[in-house]
C-alpha cells in the first residue's frame, strides 16, 4: 500500500502537516504500524504539530479560498439592491477597512456574518496580523500565559472580539493537542524502539538503474537483448490505455519498430516489498538475486503510474480537486505489490520536486517511510 502526503494539502480526505519535523530531509525510517501519527491519520482527524502554520489551523485544515468575492456579489447575498460604490473591490481588501467600504453598520454586520467573509477575515486579517507580530506557528503562540504582550496587540488592532475568540480558540486547541501528541510520543518512544533508520535504502531506491529488453536482436539468443538505461522512447499514453479484451491470447500487444519488451528497475538493496533483506541471496545464482532486486515494468505497470500522475498532476500542479485513492485490482502473484508497486514508489519518489513531502510503503505490518 502506498500514501503520499503533502504539507498543508489533503490527501483522500486526511490532512497532514509535515510528518516529523525532526527528520532529516533524503531518509528512509521503517516505522511499526501502531505509531500514534499514522493510527490518527487513518482515522480521518485533523493532526497539529508546533510546527503546524498558524493559518493553516485557522482555516482548519481547509486549503485557502481560490477565489474570493466581491463586495457586490456579498451584497446580493445579504439582499441589498442597488448599484454600490465599490461593488468591483475585493472581499480580501475590504476585509481590511469594513468599516470604510460598508459604511452601514446593519448591511456591514450582516455581509461579515457570512461563511465566506468570516473565512476572510481569519486568512487575510487575522493571520498577517499575528505573523506581524512573530506568531506564525502553533508554537509560537503558545499557552494562555505566553506572547501575552503580543496577543494583546493583535486583540487591540482586530477591535473584533468574536473574531478575536474564534482566533483563540482554534489556536489554543491547536496548541493543546500539539502538547498532548507531543508527550503521548514520548511515552510510545521510551518502551519501544518507535523507528529506524535503514542506511543507504533510500539511496538504492531513488537511484535504481533502469534497463530494457529489446527483441528483433539478430546475433543474441532468441533474438533478445538487454540494455542498459532507458530506450529512447518508452510506450506512448495511447499504447498503454488500452482496456484488454477479455481471455486475450499472448503477445496481443501491437508491435514496435524498435523492439522495446520490457522495462527493468534495479535497486541494489532490494526494495521494500521485500524488506530490502537482500544478504540472504548474496550467496546465490544472478537469477536468484534478481528476486530482491529486480522489477519488471510492463506496459500494464506503466499506464497505472499515468493514471496517478494524472491525478497528482490536479491535485499538486493545477489544484483542480483534492487526491483520490485508487485500489489495483488483478489476480494473485502477477506482481501487484512487487512489481507495480516498486514502480509506483520509485516514479512518487522522482515526482515534481518540492510537491511532496513523504511516500511510505506498507508491507507484512511494517510501515517504510521515505522523508524527501
Amino acid at each position: 500500500m502506498l500514501s503520499v502526503f503533502r504539507h498543508s494539502l489533503r490527501f483522500a480526505g486526511v490532512r497532514h502537516a509535515r510528518v516529523s519535523a525532526h527528520v532529516r530531509d533524503n531518509q528512509l525510517r521503517l516505522y511499526h504500524p501502531t505509531l500514534p501519527f499514522l493510527c490518527r491519520a487513518a482515522s480521518g482527524s485533523t493532526r497539529w504539530t508546533l510546527n503546524s502554520d498558524v493559518a493553516d489551523v485557522l482555516l482548519r485544515g481547509a486549503r485557502p479560498p481560490d477565489n474570493v468575492m466581491l463586495l457586490s456579489e456579498c451584497l446580493e447575498r445579504v439582499g441589498c439592491d442597488g448599484v454600490a460604490a465599490n461593488g468591483n473591490v475585493r472581499m480580501d481588501v475590504v476585509i481590511q477597512e469594513p468599516e470604510f467600504y460598508i459604511p452601514d453598520e446593519h448591511t456591514r454586520r450582516r455581509i461579515l456574518s457570512l461563511p465566506e467573509c468570516q473565512t476572510y477575515a481569519l486568512v487575510y486579517r487575522a493571520a498577517p496580523l499575528l505573523g506581524r507580530k512573530g506568531i506564525t506557528s502553533v508554537r509560537r503562540w503558545g499557552g494562555p500565559d505566553e506572547n501575552a504582550d503580543a496577543k494583546r496587540a493583535v486583540r487591540n488592532e482586530l477591535a473584533d472580539d468574536g473574531l478575536w475568540n474564534t482566533v483563540c480558540g482554534l489556536l489554543d486547541d491547536a496548541f493543546n493537542a500539539a502538547k498532548d501528541a507531543q508527550a503521548r510520543g514520548k511515552v510510545v518512544k521510551s518502551d519501544s524502539e518507535a523507528a529506524k533508520v535503514i542506511a543507504g535504502a533510500f539511496e538504492s531506491v531513488v537511484n535504481a538503474r533502469w534497463s530494457h529488453v529489446l527483441s528483433g536482436v539478430a546475433d543474441k539468443p532468441l533474438g533478445m537483448c538487454v540494455a542498459d538505461g532507458l530506450p529512447t522512447s518508452v510506450w506512448s499514453d495511447a499504447e498503454v490505455n488500452k482496456t484488454p479484451v477479455q481471455l486475450p491470447t499472448e503477445n496481443v500487444d501491437d508491435a514496435r519498430g524498435d523492439g522495446l519488451e520490457l522495462l527493468v528497475l534495479t535497486s541494489a538493496m532490494g526494495w521494500p516489498f521485500t524488506l530490502f533483506n537482500t544478504d540472504t541471496a548474496a550467496d546465490g545464482t544472478p537469477f536468484q538475486m534478481m528476486d530482491d532486486t529486480d522489477v519488471v515494468v510492463r506496459r500494464e505497470s506503466v499506464r497505472v503510474w499515468n493514471i496517478v500522475r494524472a491525478d497528482l498532476d490536479a491535485w499538486l500542479v493545477r489544484k483542480e480537486r483534492s487526491p483520490r485513492s485508487f485500489v489495483l485490482v488483478g489476480s494473485p502473484g502477477i506482481g501487484k505489490s512487487f512489481g507495480v508497486g516498486s514502480h509506483l514508489l520509485y516514479e512518487l519518489l522522482h515526482y515534481a520536486p518540492g510537491k511532496l513531502d513523504v511516500v511510505t510503503f506498507l508491507v507484512r505490518e511494517k510501515i517504510y517511510i521515505f522523508y524527501l
